[in-house]
């Protein structure tokens, strides 16, 4: 698998095979399909879009047979409207997730399944389709204005639960966000890694040259030189900044608000920041989740360079005593404790492994080894401190949510493994072939 060696690869997953008895719990049937897939929520037997990527680098590094992770996105796919939507979750619990598409990692995941040497048989001429659809749905119908940058409809959609203060409520659809555009900018190159592999090069082009448009994009819109950083874009005063100056200047409300007030508020003094400054309609809450254009390779290396030593290194912001904070500590809402309004799990003043993870692979892929490896030091600290936790106080390290937890919060114990062989599973960087062990610089 990967490329390291049969010995090695099984000498790892005898060393981590407690890890395995563990992941056993999350093995479930989807009744709709009757395929087997796996998820770290045995409570609701829930199958979550990102969680699955995270956690299907577990499985193949514990030499798992590949069947959970191509279930698990062919049931998304089973699930699929005629439109290209696809609800978030499975089974579907309200109204309010099957308003929600489904996170772009599915062909990321498939992407995965190729480079670790599983093949794509399994990926048939209908479920390529399907795959196409889902993501042109992302690319268009979730783009307010036709302004290149898509939406989230809440903060439960981001996977950030409660991050309310940068992406509202449920069907507030207020934020363009930077992770989102970054994860659709990976997301965009592997359909055309997908592509590729089927023959189909003017396709695969297609989809790399959306890739390309997007990041440029965000750099455009999305970066600001004064402090440093991307940051997420207001939805209705994006597509007015971008198709009327007069509009823009004179608009006082937002058709993408928040329903809690002092969000509210808080959109509204960075409106009028960016009106100011002549930017575009910034909406300026620093969390982790920016760091994603590292991962994705939309920073340059000189707004890498002041987004790694001004932000993620700075113990004011991100740099917490257990980093990376997912909430930067100069935030309002830096807390522990959850709000009366919060919906869902912690996203502040807490400390997650899949952030930790593609930070980790991004300062290695932009030329930073000696902050990835103590970037891994401080997650095996985190780890050998409070054990397989859903997430950790950025503070204490002490473990928070289910306990134990046999998802995505596993995939720290392989880091060191990573560290040490300069892997990257998730690179999607000549795809046609299975080796993840090239660190190439990213940034343009």
């Amino acid at each position: 698998m990967f490329n390291i060696g049969n010995d090695t690869w099984r000498e790892l997953a005898a060393k981590h095979g407690d890890l395995s008895d563990l992941m056993k719990n999350g093995i479930f049937t989807d009744e709709a399909t009757g395929k087997d897939y796996f998820t770290g929520y045995g409570f609701n037997r829930t199958l979550y879009d990102w969680d699955q990527y995270f956690e299907a680098v577990v499985q193949l590094y514990l030499g798992w047979e590949p069947t959970y992770i191509s279930n698990g996105i062919e049931i998304f796919l089973d699930h699929q409207r005629e439109d290209g939507f696809i609800a978030r979750v499975v089974p579907l619990e309200d109204d309010f997730h099957g308003s929600e598409h489904v996170k772009p990692f599915l062909c990321q995941s498939a992407v995965l399944l190729h480079r670790a040497g599983k093949g794509s048989d399994w990926l048939t001429p209908d479920y390529f389709q399907k795959l196409q659809k889902y993501l042109d749905y992302w690319l268009v119908d979730m783009d307010t204005g036709n302004t290149g940058l898509s939406e989230w409809m809440s903060s439960l959609q981001t996977g950030m639960d409660n991050q309310h203060e940068r992406a509202g409520y449920w069907r507030d659809r207020m934020s363009k966000g930077v992770d989102l555009n970054a994860f659709l900018i990976r997301e965009c190159r592997a359909f055309a890694c997908l592509a590729g592999l089927r023959g189909d090069d003017t396709l695969a082009q297609v989809y790399r040259r959306k890739a390309d448009q997007r990041a440029e994009r965000m750099r455009e819109l999305m970066w600001d030189e004064e402090t440093g950083l991307f940051y997420d874009l207001n939805v209705g005063a994006t597509a007015a900044f971008l198709h009327g100056d007069a509009e823009w200047q004179s608009q006082t409300t937002y058709t993408s608000a928040s329903s809690w007030a002092a969000v509210n508020v808080r959109i509204g003094l960075d409106m009028q920041l960016a009106k100011e400054k002549g930017t575009a309609p910034m909406m300026r809450v620093k969390y982790a989740g920016i760091f994603a254009t590292l991962w994705a390779g939309v920073a340059t290396p000189e707004q890498a360079g002041r987004m790694i030593s001004e932000h993620l290194m700075n113990r004011d912001e991100f740099w917490s005593d257990y980093p990376v904070a997912v909430l930067a500590k100069s935030e309002r809402w830096y807390m522990s404790t959850q709000l009366p309004a919060d919906i869902g799990c912690s996203w502040r003043a807490n400390t997650w492994m899949p952030t930790n993870y593609y930070i980790f692979q991004a300062l290695r892929s932009y030329g930073y080894p000696e902050l990835a490896t103590r970037l891994v030091d401080e997650t095996m600290r985190l780890l050998n401190k409070s054990g397989n936790r859903e997430y950790f106080c950025s503070e204490t390290g002490e473990g928070r949510g289910l306990d134990p937890f046999w998802g995505w919060t596993l995939l720290g114990w392989f880091m060191p493994f990573e560290d040490e062989h300069n892997l990257d599973p998730t690179t999607l960087e000549s795809c046609g072939d299975t080796s993840p062990c090239q660190h190439k610089r990213t940034g343009r």
